[in-house]
């Protein structure tokens, strides 16, 4: 799924509009960023295996309303991205039928005109992009065991057709579409504009920490899962993009339709209609996938009473039907009546917010404030991002190079001020170890450990926020609006039924051990898994359909 929306939906539209021959810049910018950050994922889900991904690791490390903002950041990613691909895959759809089935559009006939007024309606209705919705809900509430062996067929496909695509890119490649390299009009700033963009591609490796609960031997198998997930898509888009920018000048690329119509410009029709099929018919397996993590996510803020208890109640075959249910319509809803163009920023801006949470939350759950200094490591934290963050927006925006100079200063001293007045924990979580987890221990040498701390992840939050900063006002607008929304339902619902405020902190551990996975340093939480059908979880097949 992650590299079938990267290259299927963004790729010709970076090229086109952001980056040109430099989309491969952008696509490894935003790599480097993933990787960063993936790091932190990997030894989260590791340590803490609980259904919820970036959600479980604020709610640990900062608290209920972090927790919650990061829940609907991840939101965003899963259902609204879910919705944006179906949006997607239905103007495709159109746009096959048109070009490649020849359905005729100019009203000569009246079949034709009848059945392209029943899939393009107007009035920003898209009726495919319903279809494939609702077929992906109905997959779901059928059961897990049925859904994966659907995702399994289409993602064989899509690799096979990814691929074609880029060995035939490079049989076509032309050296003379990719000079310049970085067009003057568009310059270094279109390369992190277009980074910015991209990271819609990169939904998906995270998600496998959602999905944590379910995992055969989550200690091993997530960490490696996560990293080789984001390597592969990042060399895929890479070599993905230098392929379509060399098959045709950058600024003849279709923005909804990039490799057909650079195998149609070459004169390879034949090309052209295969990777057009074979996007309509693989893409919807993007929008099943996407939205299968929401109703986990859902289920672990409901067992924390930060949800109504509707969406935590599992039936009798151990589906979240209710969840399910619910997303179902919002992704139903979303995909039919709002344009993908709408979408794109607002779902990057939250990844890479729900990304800077988790960065953090490594920094605060592997260091300890000073005994007499309680808060200090989360106060250091907080200025760190609030620091890169500003900074960021001063070097997007070119306010000279003595203030850039002096904040990229403090920036740096704020991240080694961190190991400096705060040491490193001697047990995983620190002084919250012993208000989350029961058992604690110190051998950390089976578990993958995030390297060059504190750098490592300071690194990563920059790298995040520099990419939020290339946003225009308007999607800084929404996403701020959208943060203050999410503030409010906490202060208004979820506040005052929480678990932790209402019955007590000392129910909210992460302490309840499988049988099977007795183990000191295993931080497993006690109410976020729902019971699992016999026989039944996500293996390393599962962990790669999103790739």
């Amino acid at each position: 799924g992650t590299v079938g929306s990267g290259i299927f939906v963004l790729c010709g539209l970076i090229a086109r509009n952001y980056a040109g021959p430099a989309t491969c810049l952008s696509w490894l910018i935003a790599g480097i960023a993933s990787i960063l950050s993936g790091a932190c994922y990997a030894e989260l889900a590791g340590r803490i295996p609980a259904s919820g991904s970036s959600y479980a690791y604020a709610y640990i490390s900062m608290g209920e309303l972090p927790a919650v903002i990061a829940a609907a950041c991840l939101t965003l990613e899963y259902l609204v991205s879910s919705a944006a691909v179906a949006r997607s895959w239905g103007d495709k759809v159109v746009e096959w039928l048109v070009s490649d089935i020849h359905l005729d559009a100019d009203g000569s006939d009246s079949t034709s005109s009848f059945v392209l007024s029943i899939l393009d309606p107007g009035y920003a209705l898209n009726p495919m992009a319903f279809l494939v919705s609702a077929a992906s809900t109905a997959l779901l509430l059928s059961g897990v065991k049925e859904s994966k062996s659907v995702t399994n067929f289409f993602t064989s496909v899509k690799v096979i057709l990814v691929v074609f695509m880029g060995l035939g890119g490079l049989v076509l490649l032309k050296p003379a579409n990719l000079k310049p390299f970085i067009p003057p009009e568009l310059g270094i700033a279109g390369v992190f504009r277009g980074a910015t963009s991209s990271f819609f591609g990169y939904i998906g490796y995270d998600e496998v920490c959602c999905l944590a609960g379910e995992a055969i031997n989550p200690r091993v198998n997530l960490p490696r899962a996560i990293m080789i997930v984001i390597t592969l898509i990042t060399a895929l888009y890479i070599f993905a993009a230098l392929m379509l920018t060399g098959m045709e000048p950058y600024y003849e690329i279709s923005e909804t339709s990039g490799f057909p119509e650079a195998f149609r410009a070459n004169g390879v029709n034949w090309a052209a209609q295969l990777c057009a099929a074979g996007e309509v018919f693989t893409m919807p397996i993007i929008v099943l996938i996407g939205v299968m993590a929401q109703p986990r996510l859902q289920f672990a803020l409901a067992q924390d009473g930060l949800l109504p208890k509707f969406f935590s109640k599992v039936d009798a075959k151990g589906n979240l039907w209710n969840g399910t249910f619910f997303s179902g319509v919002l992704l139903i809803v979303i995909s039919t009546c709002v344009p993908f163009t709408y979408l794109n920023d607002l779902l990057s801006a939250g990844i890479l917010v729900a990304f800077c949470m988790t960065d953090s939350s490594v920094l605060l759950m592997r260091y300890s404030s000073p005994e007499d200094k309680p808060q200090l490591l989360e106060k250091l934290v907080a200025g760190y991002n609030a620091l890169s963050f500003i900074t960021a927006l001063v070097i997007s925006h070119s306010f000279g190079r003595g203030i850039i100079a002096i904040l990229c200063a403090l920036t740096v001293t704020a991240c080694g001020l961190i190991p400096l007045w705060c040491h490193e924990a001697r047990v995983f979580g620190g002084a919250r170890a012993s208000l989350f987890f029961k058992k604690q221990g110190v051998n950390d040498e089976d578990y993958f450990r995030v390297p060059w701390l504190p750098f490592t992840p300071c690194a990563g939050i920059f790298l995040n926020w520099l990419l939020v900063a290339q946003l225009e006002v308007l999607g800084l607008s929404l996403l701020v609006l959208y943060i203050l929304i999410t503030t409010a339902f906490y202060f208004l619902y979820a506040m005052k039924h929480s678990i932790g405020n209402n019955i007590g902190w000392d129910c909210v551990r992460y302490d309840k051990i499988p049988p099977d996975e007795q183990d000191e340093h295993v931080l497993l939480r006690q109410f976020s898994l729902p019971p699992l059908r016999p026989k039944e979880s996500v293996s390393k097949d599962a962990i790669s359909t999103r790739s």
